[in-house]
């Protein structure tokens, strides 16, 4: 969206998503059946526009727009590249884009190892670039920063993507802004990502005698009495590396608080209401407040009662696979911990269950800024860019091929609409790399264990949706001490976490908050509240 739009832009634009005309949808041939949105404005604002070198079934046609050249269109996920990639490649081209847009999609990653460092300098080395990957935690704010990002108007999005655009989720624009301008393109379907309960080895339970965990308190004297009975059978109660599910999410869902800005540290207690928080009341830096300290003097005591490795600093194994295969005997994430549990059931090592550690918290989908695809400003075709990724989401025939692969091969449909494990799965894992593109009509996983919908059914039945989930920080003012203050959250955060610190955790907690200080945090908060409170205003809230 374009410089800022100023209010009355913003309220133009909701008018616009609100009273988009529903007619001019029509079921076009060569999209299986499906019936799409398309927005009369796009082709009005392109003029006459021919349409050479398009299908006469393409649902681009009569749009106005120029399609006659055949472009090629470059897009970078992260991750590991599909061994079937290919052959998903082919079909897309060969059946939607090539007819559809003459176009052909070529599609690089970048391995995890190398987003760090190389991230960046592909977007500034003048390598062919047209959608990149990006999220809150990849680069978006930092590379938008620097103009690697094209801005996104609202005229360039309602045109360029004239059937993705109108079922596009309203709030999700919100949560991309950053000063009142958006430089990428959001997914369209948001999970309980951020929200965390625990999987534990139920044979384990039903041996020791331990009762239901419903709390952070029964947690807790679950996981100490695993530890007591279990780590001289080689079973640590808990392998959680670095311990972030305990210090990100499980402890800020048990005392009410969620992140006030993905990406950041700055956190509000929700008091489980939707209406903003009051800066004075609620708002708070996460490593500074009193509960932090209360958290990391929690990790010390489970430390000292051997519930994880003594090692832990140094590991590098995957917390998953130690449940998995009965290194552990629980394991805290999001709806992962339900595979995590099938796979340790079908090794036949043990059986789990799973517990929300903290029941009476409200759960909020997380936020669409976590995944999604900006055209760098160096593409020299941003338009067909934009169609090509309108193409991919606007049409769930299209969708559900680059997310999960070629039906009958990759993943097969049931009659209820659930989708099962193909023969070649494993070549084309469903979501393994297409995050920032699922739609929200994605076919879900069939599973005739009640406990695979257990956790997404649990959540959306206390989901809420408040209105802070708005905010963005944009960090350009304040970029050197964050620089500084991130390196120093670094240096003790994993010690802290893992109660390495032990007897004196209390004392390098007050030398870890005396050097945060120093390193300019006032300044940092003094710009999030300025910031907090224009988009309080631009709300109409105080």
């Amino acid at each position: 969206m374009s410089k800022r739009w100023k209010k009355v832009m913003a309220l133009g634009l909701a008018a616009v998503l609100c009273m988009l005309p529903a007619c001019g949808k029509a079921n076009t041939s060569g999209t299986a059946g499906t019936e799409v949105g398309g927005s009369a404005a796009a082709g009005e604002n392109q003029g006459a526009g021919g349409n050479e070198g398009i299908s006469e079934d393409s649902p681009y046609r009569d749009k106005g727009f120029d399609l006659s050249k055949h472009e090629d269109v470059v897009m970078y996920a992260i991750g590991d590249r599909p061994e079937d990639m290919d052959m998903v490649l082919e079909k897309l081209n060969g059946e939607y884009l090539e007819p559809w847009l003459n176009t052909t999609l070529d599609m690089k990653f970048l391995s995890w190892s190398d987003v760090q460092t190389k991230y960046s300098l592909l977007l500034a080395g003048g390598e062919k670039v047209d959608l990149m990957y990006t999220s809150s935690w990849c680069n978006y704010n930092s590379e938008a920063g620097k103009g690697a990002f094209k801005e996104l108007t609202p005229e360039f999005l309602q045109t360029y993507l004239p059937y993705s655009y109108e079922i596009q989720a309203p709030e999700s624009w919100d949560q991309v802004m950053i000063s009142g301008k958006i430089f990428a393109i959001p997914k369209n379907y948001a999970v309980f990502n951020n929200y965390n309960m625990i999987a534990v080895r139920k044979d384990l339970m039903e041996k020791h005698g331990i009762g239901e965990i419903n709390s952070w308190d029964t947690m807790k004297e679950a996981l100490i009495t695993l530890a007591e009975k279990e780590t001289q059978n080689g079973i640590y109660a808990n392998g959680q590396r670095g311990n972030a599910e305990f210090a990100d999410h499980v402890w800020w869902q048990h005392i009410e608080a969620e992140p006030l800005a993905s990406g950041f540290d700055f956190m509000y207690f929700t008091h489980g209401e939707e209406k903003l928080p009051d800066w004075d009341k609620d708002v708070f830096y996460k490593y500074t407040a009193p509960e932090c300290l209360e958290l990391y003097m929690e990790m010390a005591e489970l430390a000292k009662k051997n519930v994880w490795s003594p090692n832990k600093i140094n590991d590098t194994s995957d917390a998953q696979t130690n449940f998995e295969s009965g290194k552990t005997a629980s394991f805290i994430w999001n709806s992962t911990i339900v595979s995590a549990g099938e796979n340790l059931e079908k090794a036949g090592i043990g059986t789990y269950e799973i517990f929300d550690v903290t029941p009476n918290t409200k759960a909020q989908r997380g936020s669409y800024a976590d995944d999604t695809i900006a055209i760098p400003n160096a593409s020299k075709i941003p338009e067909r860019a934009a169609l090509v990724l309108d193409c991919l989401k606007g049409f769930p025939e299209v969708n559900n091929l680059v997310v999960g692969g070629i039906e009958g091969v990759h993943y097969e449909m049931t009659d209820d609409g659930k989708r099962k494990l193909g023969e070649a799965a494993d070549r084309y894992g469903w979501g393994n790399w297409a995050w920032g593109i699922t739609g929200k009509d994605s076919p879900q996983l069939y599973s005739d264990d009640p406990r695979s919908s257990m956790m997404d059914e649990m959540c959306t039945a206390k989901e809420y949706t408040p209105v802070a989930s708005g905010f963005t920080f944009d960090k350009k003012n304040v970029e050197a001490e964050l620089a500084v203050i991130t390196s120093i959250v670094q240096e003790y955060g994993a010690s802290f976490n893992i109660g390495l610190f032990g007897d004196e955790t209390e004392a390098k907690y007050q030398e870890f908050i005396g050097k945060l200080e120093e390193a300019g945090l006032s300044k940092v908060m003094e710009e999030c509240r300025v910031q907090y409170e224009a988009f309080c205003e631009r709300k109409g809230q105080e």
